[in-house]
């Protein structure tokens, strides 16, 4: 018999967390709409929903027994490479949604890089997500970066889900980071620490690593240290569930990696309803949708910035050559387990 604590609201995938107090266990939750999912680019604080209405509904009031379970995707990645692609890429409902950048799992990151006890965070809040939208549906799970400190915690929480691992090399990581918002470069130090503390590589740099020249080196940094924690996560779940998936690959034909990517996730859709949503979202830009974007227009972006901060990018890839990369995994370095290779 259910606890009379127990909220029924929560058999609808509908009545959505939208946020989490890791130390209360306090989710705060809305009834949402089918389209706030592909019209928000992210459904973090940016979700097309009014957050304000938002109710706050004790932990203990979640039945996970009760909860519907469909089949789980993950897409992890190291910021900056395309993971916001991949996602829209797999968004085909009624067969399967994407959920992108979830703000429940930055609460959880939040939480485990201020210290705190997780309890059964990762556990409810993996089974919130996991709620099917439609009958016989799946999910698709884009983690922020942010939350890579609690990958493994979470796949753990869904036993039988798989993960897309999706990365880029360091001079494409650079490259990214010159072309994000001075806001956003500001945080690269605080990202950089975050991955760092989360894995041992802190402890085999040396001590000119802890001072990064400028924000470039700093954003080598945070590659190292994420790629430091992809390993961990890939050794601590198994590679027999996470591909790992070299971004070039996928703006270079994301409807080809795009249906492998379902494939291998084993989800519900149809290789050609995914074929045919990734020919439909890869002309746009996946982070402002309105806006024309494809292949040939990244690389001719890049091509740009490569001329015009040329020297900055060579300083901070020899910086890395000398300073990180000796210090790091070859696993770390070179993934293993890749979904096209």
């Amino acid at each position: 018999m259910s606890d009379a604590r127990h909220d029924p609201r929560f058999r609808d995938p509908r009545w959505f967390p939208v946020d989490l107090g890791v130390r209360r266990r306090d989710y705060m939750c809305l009834q949402l709409e089918d389209r706030v999912l592909d019209t928000s680019v992210f459904i973090d604080n940016r979700i097309e929903a009014p957050l304000n209405t938002a109710e706050r509904v004790n932990a203990d009031c979640v039945d996970v027994r009760s909860l519907a379970q469909g089949p789980v995707g993950w897409i992890w990645h190291t910021s900056f490479c395309g993971s916001s692609l991949l996602a829209r890429c797999l968004h085909v409902p009624p067969a399967q949604v994407s959920l992108k950048e979830p703000l429940i799992l930055r609460r959880l990151g939040d939480g485990r890089f201020s210290g705190f006890d997780l309890a059964d965070g990762p556990e409810l809040s993996a089974s919130l997500l996991a709620r099917p939208w439609h009958e016989g549906g799946g999910i698709v799970i884009k983690p922020t970066h942010a939350a890579l400190n609690v990958a493994a915690d979470l796949m753990q929480a869904l036993p039988r889900s798989r993960a897309i691992l999706l990365h880029s090399d360091l001079e494409d990581f650079i490259v990214s980071n010159i072309k994000k918002s001075p806001e956003t470069q500001q945080r690269i130090g605080l990202l950089a620490e975050r991955a760092l503390r989360a894995t041992s590589l802190f402890s085999r740099l040396p001590p000119q690593a802890a001072h990064p020249p400028d924000f470039l080196c700093a954003a080598a940094l945070q590659w190292s240290a994420q790629r430091e924690l992809c390993l961990d996560t890939i050794r601590a779940t198994g590679d027999d569930r996470i591909r790992t998936l070299d971004a070039k690959l996928l703006y270079a034909d994301p409807g080809q990696v795009a249906t492998r990517s379902q494939q291998w996730l084993g989800l519900p859709a149809s290789v050609r309803e995914v074929a045919v949503r990734a020919s439909a979202v890869a002309a746009w830009n996946a982070k402002a949708i309105q806006l024309p974007y494809d292949f040939e227009t990244r690389k001719r972006e890049a091509a740009q910035l490569r001329n015009r901060y040329g020297p900055l990018i060579t300083r901070a890839l020899e910086w890395a050559g000398q300073t990180l990369l000796p210090s790091m995994r070859k696993g770390a370095i070179n993934f293993p387990a890749s979904l096209c290779g």
